[in-house]
């Protein structure tokens, strides 16, 4: 989806040790239809992905806010299979990868700056090419509100359209803890869930809401740069194991509800005539059983 080009490579965890995953997901095959009954063809997908975060250097002020800088990597490949009129809307193999370097900094006892730099490529494998590097940048102003509620607004830049374009941007975070612990978090991606503690190793996660997506730079016959996106909304239960405090291994299970795909021109005109399509018109891929399992680690 459009929105995560622009989020992608701007938000990262920020924590007092390097942390990383590597994930393995399973979306089963459904229909390809639109709103106003026309079917597509069918399809399914898999993705395979992977991430590491370590902070460069960190101190704490009298407030217990923390100074910091950080680096990431990350990464997805994608594997779709689709047949009729789906193999030709969507790209069969997609990766998407990016590299970070992040910082944040308080001003004040609630407010902190957020400012992140880093690049990626968003490609077809078959495309990979200089034009499918898109790079991104931006600043926040977190404000928060109490110990469980950070807001915060601000601008990035990002090449996505072709042209640099400025973009706004909007940070959330919600989070209380206890036997049962609840979180809001509008970062990387839009995720709502609610998570407890089993037992001392066992952990079970409920997300009734996560939106993610996928991107790519496309380039047709005519040597002509279009941006797919692609947009899931899902829900999942994700139990996990934790060995230890460094290492701990995840399963999920749970539906894949909508599966958006879009395709528009890669340039200003092509950003704005975007919000002028016929919503109805747009392709998505049915319900589908989303299956996952993974790793978790710490140095």
């Amino acid at each position: 989806m459009k929105q995560f080009i622009f989020t992608f490579l701007l938000f990262q965890s920020l924590l007092t040790s390097a942390q990383g995953y590597v994930s393995y997901d399973h979306f089963s095959t459904s229909t390809l239809r639109d709103d106003t009954g026309n079917r597509f063809g069918s399809g399914d997908m898999r993705t395979i992905s992977a991430g590491y975060n370590i902070p460069l250097s960190m101190k704490m002020n009298e407030h217990n806010q923390p100074t910091l800088w950080s680096a990431g990597i990350s990464g997805t490949y994608a594997i779709m299979s689709n047949s009729g009129e789906a193999k030709e809307l969507n790209p069969c193999k997609i990766i998407n990868s990016g590299i970070s370097l992040t910082h944040l900094r308080p001003i004040s006892k609630k407010w902190s700056i957020l400012a992140s730099v880093g690049c990626g490529i968003y490609a077809p494998v078959d495309e990979i090419s200089f034009r499918s590097i898109l790079g991104s940048g931006g600043i926040i102003f977190i404000c928060r509100l109490n110990d469980h509620l950070s807001l915060g607004v601000g601008g990035g830049i990002t090449n996505s359209y072709g042209a640099p374009m400025a973009m706004p941007m909007l940070y959330l975070n919600w989070q209380h803890y206890g036997k049962f612990s609840f979180e809001i978090n509008m970062a990387n991606s839009i995720k709502v869930s609610a998570s407890t503690w089993l037992w001392k190793k066992l952990k079970l996660e409920f997300t009734p809401l996560e939106v993610d997506g996928l991107a790519a730079i496309t380039v047709d016959s005519d040597n002509k740069e279009w941006i797919y996106s692609m947009t899931m909304l899902q829900s999942y239960f994700s139990p996990s194991y934790h060995f230890n405090d460094k290492f701990s291994i995840f399963t999920s299970i749970g539906g894949n509800w909508i599966r958006g795909i879009s395709k528009s021109e890669r340039s200003l005109k092509g950003f704005f005539s975007s919000f002028n399509d016929n919503d109805e018109e747009k392709p998505y891929f049915q319900a589908a059983l989303r299956l996952s399992a993974g790793i978790r680690f710490k140095f």
